[in-house]
């Protein structure tokens, strides 16, 4: 017993030595493997699928090895950062042939090795940075990359870059080089790339230590076509800008300063420096502002070839201290785009906007703008702004709608006015001519008016509070109404030339092409995210549509009939009378119809409710004490048709009650109690009868009322056995045309024996003989019973 439970420890060991050795990622989908911040400390095996996306980022990993991709041969993206990585061997990388994308930033790599990257022949997107190297390698670390195109490098242990670094590079696009702590930089290793379109650099310690190195990583990367990012970096002096005038010199279109601290005087050093230059596009993102002395210059910068200015999130202590006209007025009277974005900006007075003549695009969002000031920088609709083609004053603190402020700009042509509070539109505005585009999404609006301008092509009016959207505007192309509670469609005659409809969010339960058909000229709508009711037009029109859906079939869920919910619209089957309710249940109807007088059809044919009214009379009969012989009140009961009852009368009747001795026969005509239910009658004097006296003829044939007698009698014979029936035949019958529906009779003719009335006057009396030793009883009493007639009931 010790020994099994020393094996199965053993065992458990084994099981758990072999988890901790390959854990498995259990955030795998489809072609990805995101297994981020999950504490691995080692590379998970492989999914069973062929994956190309593999994120191990935040994770403990230490080491990689050989055999940890081995099975990943497919990948084209693996995510590496932010491990503990110290060591790769070399031979780590060498199945990953398809790799494009390789991210190894912020790790503790101290040495980088070419072996690495041999078989990586399709690499095209490498990410070195933050590292503990203090070189690139040993030289001609990316010889191999022949179709890299982004690369970043550098950290804060990187010390040196030298010439052969980038041996064998070419056709690099992106650059992104953190020198935060550079000491030693070979003039002409990046210039040996050729030029590039995006260069980041982030040289804080650089720019403070040694101007003469910022100058020289400047000269290789400056050009024309390439666009300057400074990131992470210090500008508190005007002598931190000296190295700017490489750039100036080298034609450089675009500059971009992101995540910097400056002071004013470094920042109109910079723009002093930059006076005359070819500098088009300058952008100041993140960038905190030190408010110190600023001293004074004879001129202002002349910035004549400037035509888009940026500022986006400035962190200005202080701001409404910062002289933010005395920096931006040189540029603004020469650019045509100017973004001012999410920087607290809450006025420009009227006398400055009214000099921006070259501006086209102006966008002035996420700031602190009210209806006050805007005033002020509209000059109050009097003019100014000339050139204007398009403002942005989206997720300001506006509350009205002023299209006054506008009218004038006959070039405006775009006006973005989303994510302000209006509540409310005008009933009638004023608009420029010119006017396309007009955003209103994210307003609070409740309704619209004839206050939208009628030369409109796109409109959005997403996200609102809209119930419905009826306003006509003949040239409108686009109309943006999502997120609404929008029940029905607008009508699509107020928009002839409408192209595209995104009406996703709302609350539409239905539509099909016959909503869609009085947009002559719609080619894409996007209507997912409603509570669809699934009829069958719907799901049709959704499997068979003739606009192309800008959306994915799956928003288009269903909320009802249950059968279908919760399933996109698109693969909801529904029956046939779901789908043609009318005609299935016009069919239905129509089928129970035929079923019904079918049934009673057949019932009429085979006396179905006689019979089953017999069958109960029946059953009540046998409940009854069974009448002893003696106790009988008739020797026969008489079963014949109407139209024989002349023989019956006759010449029956008085031979057998009439002659001695005398017998009772029971007659429905005299012996019937009046009012009483004619089946009754019959099974009562069935059931008083010493016999049953049945007087055959095609008349009986073909009387209903001796089926029945017939019918009860046969249930008697079997029931108490006796020989109960005597068969009287009048005329001839062939028991082959006998009807099937006296298929009694047919039995009984079968097994009894009978009378036939005889043709010759000489066999009477024998005839007459027979019958009454075939009927009479002992002691037979006379009596006579009132009979009704029992064919013609």
């Amino acid at each position: 017993m010790r020994i099994v439970t020393v094996l199965v420890f053993v065992l458990l060991l084994m099981h758990r030595s072999v988890s901790l050795s390959s854990p498995q990622c259990h955030s795998c989908e489809q072609t990805s493997c995101i297994c981020s911040r999950q504490n691995l400390t080692t590379v998970p095996a492989a999914p069973p699928k062929l994956i190309t996306e593999f994120d191990l980022s935040f994770n403990r990993l230490r080491e990689i090895t050989r055999n940890d991709f081995v099975a990943f041969t497919g990948l084209r993206s693996l995510i590496l950062n932010n491990n503990r990585i110290q060591k790769i061997q070399e031979q780590a990388f060498v199945p990953l042939t398809e790799l494009e994308k390789l991210d190894l930033s912020l790790n503790r790599l101290v040495t980088l090795s070419a072996r690495w990257f041999e078989n990586l022949l399709s690499l095209r997107h490498l990410n070195l940075l933050g590292n503990k190297y203090t070189m690139l390698g040993e030289g001609n670390l990316f010889q191999s990359l022949k179709r890299l195109k982004i690369l970043h490098f550098g950290g804060p242990s990187l010390q040196s870059v030298r010439k052969s670094d980038f041996s064998g590079l070419s056709g690099l696009e992106e650059v992104v080089f953190d020198g935060i702590n550079l000491q030693v930089y070979a003039e002409g290793s990046l210039k040996q790339i050729g030029p590039m379109k995006y260069v980041t650099l982030g040289l804080n310690g650089t720019f403070c230590r040694n101007k003469t190195l910022v100058g020289a990583i400047l000269s290789d990367v400056v050009h024309p076509n390439t666009t300057l990012t400074f990131t992470h970096t210090g500008f508190f002096s005007e002598d931190q800008m000296v190295p700017f005038e490489v750039a100036r010199n080298g034609g450089t279109t675009s500059i971009i300063f992101k995540n910097v601290n400056m002071t004013l005087e470094a920042c109109m050093a910079f723009l002093y420096l930059m006076s005359d230059s070819n500098l088009t596009i300058l952008v100041l993102e993140d960038v905190k502002f030190n408010l110190r002395h600023l001293g004074h210059r004879g001129y202002p910068p002349h910035m004549d070839r400037l035509e888009t200015l940026v500022l986006k999130n400035l962190d200005v202590p202080q701001f409404y201290r910062f002289p933010v006209l005395f920096i931006l007025a040189p540029l603004l009277n020469v650019v045509r785009r100017v973004s001012v974005l999410n920087s607290k900006l809450f006025l420009i007075p009227c006398k400055s906007s009214a000099d921006f003549s070259k501006l086209e695009h102006m966008d002035v969002s996420d700031n602190l703008l009210s209806d006050l000031t805007l005033s002020e920088m509209m000059c109050d609709g009097r003019g100014g702004l000339w050139s204007l083609q398009t403002i942005n004053i989206s997720r300001n603190h506006l509350r009205s709608i002023n299209s006054q402020l506008f009218t004038k700009l006959n070039k405006l042509k775009n006006i973005d006015m989303s994510g302000n509070v209006f509540h409310r539109m005008p009933e009638t505005c004023d608009w420029p001519p010119s006017l396309q585009f007009l955003n209103l999404s994210s307003t609070h609006l409740t309704k619209v008016s004839t206050c939208l301008p009628v030369s409109l092509r796109i409109l959005d009016l997403s996200d609102n509070a809209l119930t419905f959207f009826n306003v006509e505007l003949p040239f409108l192309t686009e109309l943006h109404i999502s997120g609404n509670k929008i029940s029905n469609f607008p009508d699509g005659d107020l928009y002839p030339l409408l192209a595209f409809l995104s009406i996703q969010n709302n609350d539409l339960q239905t539509f099909s092409s016959n909503n869609l058909n009085d947009y002559k000229n719609l080619k894409s709508l996007e209507a997912g995210a409603n509570p669809y009711v699934c009829s069958c037009d719907f799901v049709a029109f959704m499997t068979n549509y003739r606009v192309t859906f800008g959306d994915e079939f799956k928003s288009y869920v269903c909320d009802s009939p249950d059968a279908v919910r919760g399933k996109s619209a698109a693969e909801a089957r529904l029956s046939v009378f779901e789908c043609h309710t009318a005609l299935a249940f016009s069919l239905l109807c129509s089928g129970i119809l035929v079923v019904f007088l079918l049934v009673v059809g057949l019932c009429h044919k085979f006396s179905v409710v006689w019979y089953v009214k017999m069958t109960w009379a029946w059953l009540r009969a046998k409940r009854k004490p069974k009448l002893k012989k003696g106790d009988l009140e008739y020797d026969a009961f008489v079963s014949y048709s109407e139209s024989d009852s002349g023989w019956v009368e006759a010449h029956l009747v008085p031979q057998l009650e009439q002659t001695e001795p005398p017998l009772r026969l029971c007659l429905h005509k005299r012996d019937f109690v009046p009012g009483g239910w004619i089946l009754d009658n019959i099974m009562d004097a069935i059931e008083k009868s010493h016999r049953t006296l049945f007087v055959l003829s095609q008349n009986f044939v073909r009387s209903e009322w001796c089926k029945y007698e017939l019918d009860y009698t046969h249930f008697r014979l079997f029931d108490h056995n006796e020989d109960t029936v005597v068969l009287i035949l009048l005329e001839p019958i062939d028991k082959e045309t006998i009807p099937q529906k006296f298929c009694k009779l047919r039995r009984v003719m079968n097994s009894r024996t009978y009378l036939e009335w005889p043709d010759i006057d000489d066999q009477i009396p024998r005839f007459w003989r027979s019958l009454r030793t075939a009927i009479k009883r002992p002691n037979t009493d006379n009596g006579n019973c009132l009979q009704f007639d029992n064919v013609d009931f």
